[in-house]
C-alpha cells in the first residue's frame, strides 16, 4: 500500500504541499507554548488597541514586541493565534478519533452481523441524521455548557462529545453499506468454509479492504470539525476556563473571531489572519482527502 501510494502521489506536487501546510500547522499546535512569545491570556490595558508593527502613521505605533498588535485587552494577538491553533487541532484530533472509533465499530457489527442489530444501529443513524447536525450540537453543547464547572478541559469535553454524539452516524451508515459489498466476496466466503472466526474476518480480511473509506472520511471531517468551532466561537458558543474565578473564553480560531468583531476597523488581522488558516488547512485536507479518494489501492484477500 505505501509503495503504491507512493508512486501515485510522487509526481502530484499539491499532494506534497498540502502535507507540508498540514505538517506546519501541526507543528504550530504542538510548539505553541514555544513558539508564542507573550502569555497569550495576559492583560495589559496600557498596551490595548496596538497596531500591527509595519503601521507607523497612526497615535499608536507598532512594537517590536507585538509584531501583530494587541487586542482591546492588550493581549498579545500572535500568541493568541499561536494557541488558536494549537486548540483547534487538538479538538479536531481528539473529536474525530473518537467518533472515527465509534462509527467504525457500529458500522463494522452492524454490516457483518445484519439481523436485528443492523436493524437497530441503522434506527439510530437515521433518528440522529433526521435532526440537522447543527442543531443538535448546539443544544448538546448549551446543556453541558452550564451543567458543569467553567473549566477549559469541561468546555472541551463538551465541544467533543457533540461533535461525536452527531458525527458518528455518517461513518457507521458509510462502514456498513462497505461491509455489505465486501462480505459476500469469495474470499470471504473461503475465510468462513475454513473456519475462522468473525472477529479473524472482521479485522483481518474486511477491515483492510475498507481502510481507505474510513481514512478518507477522517481526514474530511478534521477540517468539518475545526470549522465547526469557528462557527459556534462566532456565535458564542465556545470553550470556556475559569481563573482567579473568572470565566474566560478559551483561545481559538472562533474566539478570535468573536473578539475580533470589535477591531475589524482598528486592526483587521485579528479577523483576516484566523481565516486565512483556516482557509489554508481545510482546502489541504480536502486536496488530501481526494487524492487518497481517487488512489487505487490494492484489495487484501485471504491469507
Amino acid at each position: 500500500m505505501k509503495s503504491l501510494l507512493w508512486q501515485q502521489a510522487r509526481h502530484k506536487k499539491l499532494v506534497w504541499l498540502s502535507l507540508l501546510v498540514i505538517l506546519v500547522f501541526a507543528g504550530v499546535a504542538a510548539l505553541a507554548p514555544i513558539l508564542a512569545p507573550h502569555n497569550p491570556y495576559r492583560w495589559n490595558l496600557s498596551q490595548s488597541y496596538l497596531p500591527p508593527l509595519w503601521v507607523q502613521n497612526t497615535a499608536q505605533q507598532g512594537s517590536p514586541e507585538f509584531p501583530l498588535g494587541t487586542d482591546y485587552y492588550g493581549r498579545d494577538i500572535l500568541s493568541r493565534l499561536f494557541w488558536g491553533t494549537r486548540t483547534g487541532f487538538l479538538l479536531a484530533v481528539t473529536a474525530v478519533s473518537l467518533t472515527a472509533l465509534i462509527g467504525t465499530s457500529m458500522g463494522l457489527v452492524s454490516g457483518y452481523l445484519g439481523g436485528k442489530i443492523e436493524a437497530g444501529v441503522t434506527f439510530l443513524t437515521e433518528l440522529v441524521q433526521s435532526v440537522p447536525g447543527l442543531m443538535f450540537m448546539v443544544m448538546i453543547v448549551l446543556v453541558f455548557r452550564y451543567s458543569l464547572e467553567p473549566t477549559w478541559f469541561n468546555g472541551f469535553l463538551t465541544l467533543v462529545v457533540g461533535y461525536t454524539a452527531v458525527g458518528w452516524a455518517s461513518l457507521a451508515r458509510l462502514v456498513r453499506v462497505s461491509v455489505q459489498q465486501i462480505r459476500t466476496q469469495l474470499y470471504i466466503e473461503a475465510a468462513v468454509s475454513i473456519g475462522a472466526s468473525k472477529g479473524r474476518i472482521v479485522f483481518r480480511h474486511i477491515l483492510p479492504n475498507i481502510r481507505h473509506v474510513i481514512l478518507v472520511w477522517i481526514i474530511n471531517a478534521i477540517p468539518a470539525v475545526i470549522m465547526l468551532e469557528v462557527l459556534l466561537g462566532y456565535i458564542g458558543i465556545g470553550m470556556t476556563r475559569a481563573t482567579e474565578g473568572d470565566e474566560f473564553t478559551v483561545i481559538s480560531w472562533g474566539g478570535l473571531f468573536f473578539d475580533g468583531r470589535k477591531m475589524l476597523t482598528g486592526n483587521p488581522l485579528v479577523v483576516i489572519l484566523p481565516s486565512v488558516c483556516i482557509l489554508l488547512i481545510s482546502m489541504s485536507f480536502i486536496l488530501l482527502a481526494d487524492f487518497l479518494n481517487d488512489a487505487r489501492l490494492p484489495d487484501k484477500t485471504l491469507r
